[in-house]
């Protein structure tokens, strides 16, 4: 299993993610999904595709972007967040070390499929909303609503 570290910079702290680069194995449960709608301002690429969080037959749980997923990615990556609303991530980080409205999940740099293992089961709970933040511009680009 390949494993990667990635920090989320932002504000005034940041956050360590790690991702797994290892895919669901055997029978797959939809635990969530959503549509992801655009939040970015007019003239800009839209964000826009479905996800789920799924459960494979080993009990591991991902974040799954499906293949109609895209975005604009003119600053290179788009961070993913689990949030309690849709509003903007930087409205939504407390000033805590530990944020509790907002939860990092990844970069995605490409449009299409993607999966990122979630470290540890239930880590979506408590949380509402996929959103895709672009970090340099401090906006976000789209949100999915998890149901």
């Amino acid at each position: 299993m390949a494993v990667a570290a990635i920090s989320f910079s932002a504000c005034k702290k940041t956050e360590t993610v790690t991702e797994f680069s290892n895919l669901p194995i055997g029978a797959v449960t939809t635990l969530k999904a959503g549509i992801i709608t655009q939040q970015n301002a007019p003239g800009t690429p839209p964000t826009s595709g479905n996800l789920s969080v799924i459960q494979d037959s080993r009990g591991d749980q991902f974040l799954k972007l499906d293949a109609n997923f895209t975005s604009g990615f003119t600053t290179g990556t788009v961070a993913v967040y689990f949030a309690k609303t849709n509003e903007e991530i930087k409205n939504q980080r407390n000033g805590g070390t530990t944020p509790t409205n907002v939860r990092a999940v990844g970069f995605v740099g490409n449009a299409g499929e993607r999966y990122f293992q979630l470290s540890g089961a239930g880590l979506f709970t408590g949380f509402s909303y996929v959103v895709f933040y672009c970090e340099t511009a401090e906006v976000n680009f789209g949100s999915a609503p998890l149901n």
